[in-house]
């Protein structure tokens, strides 16, 4: 190499020495022609920054040159700061400031159109041009932003529109997915109605297709208070409770509910738990069911019939035992997703294309969001066609349940736990003895039922035993048999700890106090206990029945302008003995009332939405008759909705209850009975 730049010099030397003077000065002077209009061309762009300049001032148009390889800036018109918000200094040193497209932008082929997000929050819509400068390096471009934004709007107009776009978006996208979580149900209800009525002399297929209406009717009613709770955590007010309440007994109801809707979809619910002990905690207890409902009622709904879906509560208490931080693992078997629409299931602003994506529904909206405000988190993990995993961790304030006096009160002082777990029993018995309780363990059935004997022939009282269902030598059968054939004893409250679900006739006929669903909650014992004692007390001081049969005899004015809700509630009381009349709008109701004689009315079903007299001004109208029953008359507000505003707006209109739609008959009767004590 050195030897052929050696020739080449000797050889440009030779031809110069043969060369005259005036052909060597008109060699340079080429030379120096030629070197002034490269140097022209290669900064021709950068030579006219006044003209650019002129040329996109007053606008938010911008030009600019720049390298593709380091990103520095060669040029920028100045508007740059006006137009985009940036500093045109920063800009220089690195383009990638102005938005994530000019990490390719050589890739940008003519016209394109990208949006600019500006330091104040706006953010403009650009039209863009990329030329590749054909002199010089290759790895320098022009690049033309013209700008679609009107000149006329200002940055707060703008930031207004955009705005309103993204509440558009996110409102159709909103939409969408409520229409789906609607459209689901009511496609299930139509198609057993079809199937009821073809096998309407089928007895057991009209149960069953009954049962499986009445679950999708509980989806739409799910789907509905979730819609509710949205708009209420949007409003101002919007705050989390901090209210005393069982996490065991609230996963008791969570897992209820959702094992039964997996069972009418032919799957597997699993439910385990690990790791908490106390579990009376301090928080909100609606918000936090209403995040597992969302994401279960997702795992459900998109996992196939044979498929799994497991809930695990995994606690974590602090060094104190103040506070435990819980993650809840929601494992499915479902259809699953890919990265992407991962990443749109849980982004904070809405996608503008979802069409194809397995819907997160609309619990997934309130989901987030909950969990936002409780101050955690949630984190998922998916494959197409093997499932998803979705965490979601939140940290709860712990009582210390050994301060509590609620046994001593309800008599509970020694207890016996007969479970074949030798771990799980020591387990309840440290709980119950650090809550006062004297606990006793065995691990048989043959040995718990001749302890019992033993205690109670030496006059040891026994308050409560806890039997679990899964023994060893005998089945948990034949150890309640064996206690009632013992009539000496006074039998105490028996608990059974089980993972199935007992029906009450069965468990009254072996003479079982309750069902506790494993694994085993303290807050979930106290409960049961609870309402024992309460049904104790209420069977020595009440000769009333319990059955709807409670209504006979009374007659009621319903006001309610949908026939078909009419002649539902119609029915419902007059099977119970009653009678029912009915209005179809709130003046009518007035009128009836007022034309009656004092007394004949019972009480007033009064449904709050209806045409030409609503149900508020119908209550005010009725309280303020000149007639002795109208300031004493039960009026029972019937209302589809929850809001509290609502609710405590008909009590403001004088009325006494209120009953959420559809009418429950057991609720009804509960009423009139606390109005005839009242009366009484």
């Amino acid at each position: 190499m050195e030897n052929v730049s050696k020739e080449m010099l000797e050889r440009s030397d030779e031809m110069i020495s043969k060369m005259t003077a005036d052909e060597i000065r008109a060699l340079f002077e080429e030379n120096d022609k030629l070197r002034q209009e490269l140097r022209i061309r290669d900064n021709d762009i950068l030579s006219h920054d006044q003209v650019f300049d002129s040329i996109v001032r007053g606008t938010y148009h911008v030009i600019l040159v720049m390298s593709v390889t380091t990103f520095k800036a060669e040029f920028i018109t100045t508007n740059i700061d006006a137009a985009l918000g940036i500093d045109r200094a920063e800009a220089m040193e690195d383009v990638r400031m102005i938005g994530h497209s000019f990490e390719n932008i050589e890739d940008h082929n003519g016209r394109e159109e990208i949006f600019i997000h500006r330091t104040n929050g706006t953010r403009r819509q650009f039209l863009v041009y990329v030329i590749h400068l054909p002199y010089g390096r290759s790895d320098r471009v022009a690049v033309v932003l013209l700008c679609k934004s009107a000149r006329v709007r200002g940055d707060f107009e703008e930031m207004m529109i955009q705005q309103t776009e993204d509440v558009n978006r996110a409102a159709g996208y909103f939409l969408a997915s409520m229409s789906h979580d609607f459209r689901v149900p009511i496609s299930t209800i139509s198609g057993f109605v079809m199937l009821l009525m073809k096998n309407s002399q089928n007895p057991s297929k009209v149960l069953e297709y009954s049962h499986r209406i009445g679950m999708a009717c509980q989806e739409l009613l799910s789907t509905l208070d979730q819609i509710l709770d949205m708009s209420r955590i949007e409003s101002v007010d919007a705050g989390l409770e901090s209210d005393e309440f069982g996490l065991g007994l609230m996963l008791d109801e969570i897992c209820a509910t959702f094992s039964s809707l997996a069972k009418a979809n032919s799957q597997k619910f699993i439910f385990s738990s690990e790791g908490i002990e106390h579990d009376i905690v301090i928080g909100d207890k609606a918000r936090i069911m209403e995040v597992l409902r969302g994401v279960l009622s997702n795992a459900v709904k998109y996992t196939p019939a044979g498929g799994r879906v497991e809930l695990t509560v995994t606690g974590t208490p602090d060094e104190k035992n103040e506070d435990i931080s819980l993650i809840f693992e929601i494992r499915d078997t479902g259809i699953g997703m890919d990265q992407k629409q991962l990443q749109d299931y849980f982004r904070s602003d809405n996608p503008d294309n979802k069409e194809n994506a397995p819907g997160p529904g609309t619990g997934i909206w309130l989901t987030r969001k909950l969990v936002d405000m409780m101050g955690g988190s949630i984190s998922a993990q998916s494959l197409p066609g093997e499932g998803t995993i979705i965490w979601v961790r939140l940290t709860l304030k712990i009582v210390n349940i050994g301060t509590s006096d609620f046994w001593e009160e309800h008599g509970i002082h020694r207890m016996v736990v007969v479970n074949g777990n030798i771990q799980e029993a020591a387990r309840i018995r440290n709980l119950m003895e650090s809550a006062g309780v004297d606990t006793v363990t065995i691990s048989s059935g043959f040995g718990a039922v001749k302890m019992i004997e033993q205690q109670c022939a030496f006059g040891n009282v026994i308050d409560v035993i806890l039997l679990d269902e899964d023994l060893q030598d005998m089945e948990w059968q034949e150890v309640m048999g064996s206690l009632r054939m013992m009539s000496w004893i006074n039998l105490p409250m028996v608990f059974l700890m089980s993972g199935r679900q007992i029906r009450e006739e069965e468990c009254k006929a072996l003479g079982l106090s309750h069902v506790l669903q494993k694994p085993f909650f303290i807050s979930a014992l106290h409960k049961v206990v609870e309402e024992v004692c309460v049904k104790k007390t209420a069977d020595r001081t009440s000769d009333e029945p319990d059955d709807a049969v409670g209504l006979a005899g009374f007659r009621f004015l319903a006001a309610e302008d949908n026939t078909m809700n009419a002649d539902m509630v119609k029915e419902l009381v007059e099977m119970t003995g009653a009678r029912c009349e009915i209005a179809r709008n709130g003046r009518a109701a007035l009128a009836m009332f007022s034309n009656s004689q004092p007394g004949y009315y019972d009480a007033i079903l009064m449904d709050l939405q209806m045409p030409v007299m609503d149900g508020y001004a119908a209550a005010v109208a009725i309280r303020e008759l000149k007639r002795p029953d109208a300031k004493t008359v039960p009026i029972i507000a019937m209302t589809a909705s929850t809001f509290e505003e609502g609710i405590q707006k008909s009590f403001e209109a004088g009325m006494d209850a209120y009953i959420a739609k559809p009418l429950d008959v057991r609720i009804l009767q509960s009423h009139m009975r606390k109005f005839r004590h009242r009366e009484s």
